[in-house]
């Protein structure tokens, strides 16, 4: 507590109870730190979003709240019996760490620390660093963050793909998107036969009652087993992709990263699904009765490649939506939390989701128009996306290319809501289960030691 309010009182330069976003600039400054940490550290501590500094009390609350993680940080550091590091302890931390371990860089990191002696490194004096780095750092390697700031030399990460990480992204992401194909394949069925017919959306929802909901529901299991198994994939692939993107190429801008990432992983994650979309468009345009007709009939008529029909099209699809949609929501969600001044609740990053959703969908509905066409035609029939395109610029006009895309709106809003924000939100709840468990088992190996 003492370290900490003498930390506080260094960052307020000027001695008025009051840090500013300058004073917290100069600190950063000092500290070979970014100057997009200040802003970070900023948004976080002050009380409301037009608050222009904070006072002790905001400063410890943030404090607190940090303090489970840095000190999790601390234990892994090779430290004296004491509790403290000397210079053999941060020498040795070094050399576990796989970095040049030396006794200059050793005393490089305690002055940087610590100006005034080069005795020790208390607890208090490493919490205070790692407080002004943003939630994400705190995950890393200390021993790597720590020697970046005091020597100037940049650290590659290890590249490490935890299997448990990525498995949860595939499980959140696919169970996400099961659920919310379940409950919004109505709408995609609407849209479907809007899509496959002549007829205009009015004239789709006219028919309603003679389709019923049993037609409603038409190609459900085959929708629901794809959508699973392919965005299951693709969101284990995207986060595995983006850990090897980060650690290979750290200075990588965000946006690209979530770029390149959505791409390999919607290409690997769609190829899976075509098969299941295949069948279930044959089922809701009505030309197959039930999930097995719909195999037999596509095997009959077209052999191991009508499975496959549509595929070009599915990609030009799937990938720039998934790709804009993506970039969309994380560059729209960051600019909401910067004008909010704070994290979004889970219903504001829902409302994200479903917008960046709605908009990534329209913009590539003249692909969906392509596929389904492609995807229900007659069988025995060569047909190319080129010859679609023809088609429906001459007997509908550019406006054809269009077709559905209301409904497809309100289709993946939803769909968007709970593939990106949904997959997010579920990660962070399976993330903070984790972080429970980690921290039971600590507390009970504390009570074991101290008994």
């Amino acid at each position: 507590m003492l370290t900490g309010r003498r930390f506080f009182e260094e960052l307020d330069r000027d001695g008025d109870g009051q840090v500013t976003l300058e004073d917290l600039e100069v600190a950063m400054r000092k500290r070979k730190l970014p100057q997009r940490y200040a802003r970070e550290f900023m948004r976080r501590t002050k009380s409301h979003l037009f608050s222009k500094s904070f006072g002790w009390k905001q400063f410890l609350s943030f404090m607190e709240q940090k303090e489970p993680t840095i000190l999790r940080a601390y234990t892994t550091l090779c430290l004296s019996k004491s509790g403290t590091l000397q210079k053999s302890e941060i020498v040795e931390s070094l050399n576990n760490a796989g970095l040049p371990a030396n006794e200059d860089n050793a005393v490089a990191m305690m002055r940087f620390l610590n100006a005034d002696t080069e005795e020790s490194i208390s607890y208090g004096h490493f919490r205070n660093f790692m407080l002004l780095l943003p939630s994400d750092r705190l995950q890393e390697d200390p021993r790597s963050i720590w020697f970046e700031a005091a020597t100037v030399v940049a650290v590659a990460p290890p590249v490490e793909l935890p299997a448990s990480s990525v498995l949860k992204a595939a499980l959140a992401g696919g169970l996400s998107c099961a659920l919310s194909c379940s409950l919004m394949h109505p709408v995609d069925t609407i849209k479907t036969r809007v899509q496959a017919s002549t007829l205009t959306f009015p004239e789709i929802m006219s028919k309603l009652p003679q389709i019923g909901v049993q037609g409603l529901y038409r190609g459900s299991i085959p929708a629901i087993l794809g959508q699973f198994s392919s965005h299951g994939l693709r969101t284990g692939i995207f986060e595995a992709s983006k850990l090897l993107l980060i650690n290979v190429a750290p200075t990588l801008p965000e946006l690209q990263v979530q770029s390149v990432a959505s791409f390999c992983s919607t290409v690997l994650g769609t190829a899976v699904r075509i098969p299941c979309e295949v069948l279930k468009q044959r089922l809701q345009a009505g030309i197959f009765d039930n999930v097995g007709h719909a195999i037999v009939g596509t095997w009959n008529e077209d052999g191991l490649k009508g499975f496959f029909r549509g595929t070009g099209a599915t990609l030009l699809r799937e990938v720039p939506f998934y790709v804009a949609g993506m970039g969309l929501y994380a560059e729209s969600k960051k600019a909401a939390q910067r004008l909010l001044g704070r994290d979004l609740e889970p219903w504001e990053t829902i409302s994200v989701g479903a917008l960046s959703g709605g908009l990534a969908a329209v913009v590539t509905t003249p692909f969906d128009v392509m596929k389904t066409r492609m995807m229900t035609a007659p069988g025995g029939r060569r047909v190319t996306m080129s010859l679609v395109v023809v088609s429906i610029l001459r007997h509908e006009g550019p406006l054809g290319l269009f077709k559905g895309a209301v409904p497809r709106f309100f289709w993946i809003a939803p769909l968007g809501a709970m593939n990106f924000a949904g997959y997010e939100l579920a990660k962070k709840a399976m993330e903070r289960k984790n972080e429970e468990q980690t921290a039971k088992e600590l507390s009970q190996k504390k009570l074991a030691s101290s008994g």
